[in-house]
């Protein structure tokens, strides 16, 4: 009580002590960019980028001591730490033709808070102020005053990317913390909210609240909007105050980010600016992908909940470098998947954490990095052209994704009902295995790609503004617990049912609008024909939070409280107890609708992460569940590919096309990279065997294996040889049949 005593008086002393300080320069902040986010243009990567680059960071290693080790290993570049100070390095890349990116370029301590500064936004309920507020000018100016030093120092080396900094957050990485209400914070928001809501009468009645003007406007905590959210009904829920907040505070940061790149880019013009260490998405730390993929021009962030295709599918059309950071396993099979993997999904560079790497127990090298020399060779050879190439773009199937911020703020408050006041405990490491919303993304791209095809995610943002093309661009769009829908959105996804798409929802779908408050009836039942008793309660009726995250430590399916006694169909978890269409059907809810269908689930598939699941009964069906709905859209894989007579094989597909030529990569695709080696009697896991496979193609092809340079000829049914911890690329070509004239 003294400790919340005490931080409640420094809040309020920092309130009252600065009411003027930097007025003019948070208004030259806010005043560019208050409420939209205009996107950073890419810029050109330098020819160094012509292929994939393992990239060492430089911990327990120095390129200046460790060069020719790096070379026998087969790596391909490094990091300088900073810059200023560094021109030795900068003249060895020069002189060696060895590639670097920057590191804390913007320094430590202002996008990454350190030491006391850090532990002032953890473990607290309230709201607070943070420190290095990124609403001060004086903040901005000082990461900028690193910045001139540090590019300045290395722009004219072989740098392939700057970065401002590592894991970086409004907070702790993706920790709860109701960060910031710093007085230049709270003016740029209050500005923000005014163009939002136009009118303070308007903001009341969306927040409950009885503000006399904006100027008096003050956010909610977490904590305070917890104690009147816990149970259904959805409808009566009001996350507004904080939700609004939280978003107000992913555009600080993505704006603020995107100042940085623009003036990152006025010092080196062709060199693209961002970061690393990025978190999974959601309410905390700024991780809103749908603004930070319009707020730099590359950027590490760890594969956390599809945020790799989310980039993916967001900086296609003009590519923007994505990386990995690659931790040895010291399994060099292992290894060597994950660097197949992340290369043939577009990356163009992993960043190597090199420790143990050299000068361990007397050896130059460890023997497990020396024993996959010739995979790092050979991944940043000639093979990795083709996919990381400027002009090549990802080729998915008419599917999209539906990424919903509001939505993983929402989903991530549920998930929080079960920790009680214990919710700021939850750390993001936490999430990462337990986050509802995140794991539901997941089983939907496993789900998809099990069955052969790929897709894109769909913004929010794009949709909201009008630039989605949702019809152009999908025949299928699904919509993952998407629980909060604007008016727009709900507008723009009965306009591309109209037009001829299908939509597919799961469940809990448009409960919410976008600020978080609950609606009757949801914004889209009635173009599901749904009609909801809510009542009735979900899955088992006795609770909301599906992944309990009280129970973290216990294997993954004994987290399900509320699974216990739910309703199932044909094995799969029913989520809404009294959601029924006009027939009385409680499950694959279907309705024509113009020239379109909607289909309501009505379902949880948040059981097949489980790979025993996935590979079983349960996953068979619910795979054939949703390739019959993606079948009666006129969609079919575009190749079958069988291991020991089994298409459920854990190997994926996926196509790349430059100009007319097209390119299909094959690379086991394990629930989590720690997969067992064998998963059931007829699926090779990655530290399995060599096999034969067969690939079926549904109209004649000419095919080539681009590793073996092997023409495997024309036809429809091929071939080949497949190493689970490898890969396989081929050139794909199309074979016209001529007609006999008549």
């Amino acid at each position: 009580m003294r400790h919340d005593f005490f931080r409640l008086c420094i809040i309020l002393i920092i309130l009252f002590a600065f009411p003027q300080r930097g007025d003019a320069g948070a208004e030259s902040v806010a005043d560019l960019h208050v409420t939209h986010l205009q996107p950073v243009p890419p810029v050109p990567l330098r020819p160094e980028w012509n292929r994939f680059r393992i990239l060492v960071w430089p911990y327990q290693t120095d390129v200046l001591k460790d060069f020719d080790r790096y070379r026998k290993a087969g790596l391909g570049g490094f990091q300088i730490d900073r810059g200023a100070g560094q021109e030795e390095r900068v003249r060895l890349s020069v002189r060696q033709h060895f590639p670097y990116y920057v590191g804390h370029g913007a320094d430590k301590g202002f996008l990454y808070l350190t030491r006391e500064n850090r532990k002032t936004v953890m473990n607290t309920r309230e709201l607070v102020v943070r420190p290095h507020t990124l609403a001060d000018p004086h903040t901005l100016a000082e990461m900028k005053r690193h910045l001139l030093n540090n590019v300045n120092a290395t722009k004219d080396g072989l740098v392939l990317a700057y970065a401002f900094d590592d894991e970086i957050s409004l907070g702790r990485m993706a920790n709860p913390c109701d960060v910031d209400i710093h007085p230049l914070s709270l003016q740029w928001f209050r500005k923000w909210l005014k163009k939002e809501y136009r009118s303070v009468e308007t903001l009341n009645r969306q927040w409950g609240t009885s503000f006399s003007g904006f100027e008096t406007v003050m956010p909610q905590g977490f904590e305070q909007i917890r104690r009147n959210a816990q149970t259904p009904p959805l409808s009566g829920w009001n996350l507004s105050r904080w939700i609004d907040f939280r978003h107000f505070m992913d555009f600080q940061f993505a704006t603020v980010l995107s100042d940085l790149v623009r003036y990152t880019n006025n010092l080196a013009p062709d060199i693209p600016a961002g970061f690393v260490g990025g978190q999974g998405p959601g309410p905390w730390g700024g991780y809103d992908y749908a603004m930070l993929s319009r707020a730099v021009q590359w950027m590490e962030a760890y594969d956390i909940h599809g945020t790799n295709e989310i980039l993916r599918s967001w900086w296609d059309e003009a590519r923007r470098p994505r990386m990995q950071t690659f931790f040895s396993t010291k399994d060099p099979k292992m290894d060597s998947w994950f660097l197949w993997y992340t290369m043939l999904h577009g990356n163009h560079a992993v960043i190597a954490w090199p420790e143990g790497w050299f000068h361990a127990k007397g050896d130059a090298i460890a023997p497990h990095i020396l024993a996959n020399r010739g995979t790092f060779e050979e991944i940043q050879g000639k093979i990795s052209e083709p996919i990381v190439n400027q002009e090549t773009r990802f080729a998915p199937d008419p599917i999209g994704l539906y990424y919903s911020h509001p939505s993983i703020q929402a989903g991530w408050a549920m998930d929080a009902i079960v920790h009680g006041k214990t919710w700021v405990r939850r750390t993001g490491t936490l999430d990462d295995e337990n986050q509802t919303m995140g794991l539901l993304r997941k089983v939907w791209c496993k789900t998809l790609e099990d069955l052969g095809f790929q897709y894109d995610f769909v913004s929010y943002l794009n949709v909201r503004e009008g630039d989605a093309a949702l019809n152009k661009r999908f025949k299928v769009i699904i919509l993952p617990k998407v629980v909060c829908l604007s008016e727009k959105e709900a507008d723009a996804l009965r306009g591309f049912v109209a037009s001829g798409g299908l939509l597919i929802a799961d469940h809990l779908c448009g409960l919410l609008d976008e600020h978080g408050k609950g609606r009757a009836p949801g914004a889209l039942d009635h173009l599901f024909g749904l009609t909801r008793d809510e009542s009735a309660g979900y899955l088992n009726g006795k609770g909301l939070t599906e992944v309990d995250g009280e129970r973290y430590n216990r294997p993954y399916l004994e987290r399900f409280t509320y699974h216990t006694r739910a309703r199932r169909h044909k094995g799969i978890v029913i989520f809404e107890r009294g959601t029924r269409n006009s027939q009385g059907e409680t499950v694959l809810m279907e309705k024509s609708w113009a020239r379109g269908r909607a289909v309501y689930l009505n379902l949880t598939p948040l059981e097949y992460w489980d790979p025993g699941r996935r590979f079983s009964a349960y996953g068979n069906t619910w795979r054939k569940m949703i390739a019959d709905l993606l079948r009666s859209s006129g969609l079919q894989p575009r190749i079958r590919v069988y291991e020991n007579g089994t298409p459920a094989n854990m190997i994926e597909s996926l196509w790349w096309k430059n100009g007319e030529r097209r390119y299909l990569c094959l690379v086991k695709n394990p629930t989590e990279r720690k997969e067992m080696r064998e998963v059931g009697d007829a699926i090779q896991g990655i530290t399995g065997h060599s096999v034969d496979i067969r690939m079926e193609f549904p109209e004649n092809v000419e095919l080539t294996n681009l590793r073996t340079m092997k023409r495997l000829g024309e036809g429809r049914m091929f071939s080949d040889r497949f190493t689970p911890w490898e890969g396989n690329v081929y050139e794909v070509r199309k074979v016209t049949i001529a007609l006999e004239p008549s």
